[in-house]
């Protein structure tokens, strides 16, 4: 079968054997048909693009995204294409837990079905914790219902390992029918010790993305884990993990992968996607080829695809990058399953539609929300009230303060903010405090409550809670901050309360803008949105706020 397309005068970068190779590559149908000096190929219906000297690469893999922070998948699918992203694996807990099984299943077969590759995991633990966080949004039989289709590579990331270390029954059973079905399983393995991995490994975790340090890294690699070197907005954590590949390179790196964990809608704008991680695995002293082959042919191992994804090679997907530098890859030409995708950055196909604000089946029904819902009733017993403190972007400690009453009622000042948490139907709500976020914030409401997506106000003044609320309700789901009754900053999220239906640089503007007027009202964190998101996230240390109230996450039991 003749090509319809013709790569000519290229460096093939071939990460199977690690050489740049003087070689033609050749496009049929969606599969590469030939690699090699050979130029007798073409009919006259063949498209011959002369690359000039440029480097040919595998289309970017990368094992472990987050495909829903705010943006929709379909939009951020628009985005990173044009930046080499040709196949991405999606830990998609967050949106599976916020529109079910049905419309998350769907969405991702309209991915796998478009002009990229797109799998994903589905969650075994969701929420983490049942018993302070609501009951199950996956069944089993909802977890053997996804099993059915091919897109469906693994369980998503495994939270709450503790419960595995306590020998849960319930998860023990799911990772292995998961396994028993050919199913990878993702870990979160935190600041486990050596004990604990053996444990995890026992269990059926196959891999992870949490290592902090280069140490981290080794312990997994000969534990038998996959290790997946996290670089994006979460974390940067490539200056700390680099080392591990220097120690590794002599023998092996194969099991070792560059991924994102995701990356927030502004920082895909001004930092990239994978081609941002790659360059900066070159620049802490990787290998270009062996960068490439940790972002390329090492994901597609690990999840036993690559005989279709991963190389330069004949039969395998033509996801193809045309680059000017191994050292900041980002391409000036992306083919996809043999189509040109983009070219200078431009997306060359038809885009993904927006996605329809009501394909989820979890709606809010909260009802009526006053501001005394908002007000927490002081405890005679308590000399110091139990409040947590965010550390930075992730982390909380715990911290006793003294607070004012008044009416019977805690009154916080200064940056004690009160937190309310409530389920979708009304029917939990768990309160605490929060110190370090913004001082004097007066209500702020977000659908975006990490893992359950509930309903989240925090604020000093219990009126504007209520109204901030109350906004986010009417947009169906989204974030929205209130100051004397007036709405000052408001993201529409109405896919699940989570996602938007905007456009990557759209939603980056809101999302840039929404961030510049809390730092206007005082506040110094980072990523102050993702931080509010994750104060509900019970799988990180060390306070967080439940349904049940505050949660001490190592002590595994409520505070207040």
């Amino acid at each position: 079968m003749k090509p319809h397309i013709l790569l000519t005068n290229g460096r093939v970068v071939n990460v199977y054997s690690g050489e740049i190779l003087p070689h033609n590559v050749a496009v049929s149908g969606e599969k590469i048909c030939y690699v090699g000096p050979s130029e007798d190929l073409m009919d006259s219906e063949t498209r011959v693009i002369d690359v000039k000297g440029s480097f040919i690469l595998p289309g970017f893999f990368d094992a472990h995204a987050h495909a829903d922070l705010f943006y929709h998948p379909f939009s951020y699918a628009n985005h990173v294409v044009p930046r080499g992203t040709t196949c991405f694996f999606n830990d998609g807990h967050d949106l599976a837990n916020a529109i079910g099984v049905t419309a998350y299943l769907k969405t991702m077969n309209q991915l796998s079905n478009s002009f990229l590759s797109a799998y994903t995991g589905i969650p075994a633990a969701a929420p983490p914790y049942p018993e302070v966080e609501g009951g199950e949004l996956w069944s089993d039989r909802d977890l053997e219902k996804a099993y059915a289709f091919d897109n469906v590579l693994s369980l998503s990331e495994i939270t709450p390992y503790l419960r595995l270390i306590n020998e849960d029954p319930v998860l023990k059973k799911r990772i292995q029918a998961a396994r028993e079905q050919g199913r990878l399983v993702e870990g979160h393995t935190t600041g486990a010790n050596w004990d604990k991995l053996n444990v995890l490994a026992t269990a059926g975790v196959t891999s992870c993305h949490e290592s902090l340090k280069s140490e981290d890294a080794m312990e997994r690699l000969r534990l038998g884990y996959y290790v997946m070197l996290r670089h994006g907005s979460i974390r940067q954590d490539l200056p700390h993990l680099a080392e591990a590949v220097h120690r590794s390179k002599a023998f092996d790196t194969s099991r070792i992968m560059l991924v994102t964990d995701g990356i927030f809608p502004d920082h895909l704008i001004s930092w990239g996607n994978m081609d941002w991680v790659v360059a900066e695995a070159v620049n802490q002293g990787i290998d270009p080829v062996r960068a490439i082959q940790m972002a390329t042919i090492n994901p597609a191992r690990y999840f036993r695809l690559d005989h279709l994804l991963g190389g330069v090679a004949p039969g395998r997907m033509a996801h193809l990058l045309v680059v000017d530098s191994l050292e900041r890859p980002t391409p000036r030409l992306v083919l996809s399953k043999g189509a040109i995708a983009a070219e200078d950055g431009v997306l060359s196909v038809a885009p993904l539609p927006t996605p329809e604000p009501d394909m989820g089946n979890r709606p809010f029904n909260i009802g009526f929300l006053s501001a005394e819902t908002f007000q927490v009733a002081c405890r005679e017993s308590l000399e110091k009230v139990p409040v947590i403190k965010i550390v930075n972007q992730t982390v909380t400690t715990l911290e006793g303060v003294c607070l004012r009453e008044r009416n019977g009622f805690y009154q916080p000042e200064g940056d004690i903010l009160t937190a309310t948490l409530i389920s979708r139907d009304g029917a939990m709500r768990g309160q605490g405090f929060v110190q370090g976020f913004c001082s004097g914030l007066s209500g702020l409401a977000s659908t975006v409550a990490h893992e359950t997506h509930g309903l989240l106000v925090i604020g000093q003044r219990a009126a504007d809670m209520a109204r901030a609320a109350e906004d986010v309700l009417e947009m169906g789901g989204g974030i929205s901050m209130v100051r004397n009754g007036v709405v000052q900053a408001r993201v529409s999220l109405p896919v699940g309360g989570v996602c938007s239906r905007k456009s990557v640089p759209d939603l980056a503007q809101e999302i840039t803008a929404f961030h510049g007027l809390l730092a206007d009202a005082g506040c110094t964190l980072t990523y102050p949105l993702w931080t509010l998101g994750f104060l509900t996230f019970t799988s990180v240390l060390k306070v967080r706020l439940t349904y049940r109230g505050i949660y001490d996450v190592k002590a595994e039991k409520i505070i207040f």
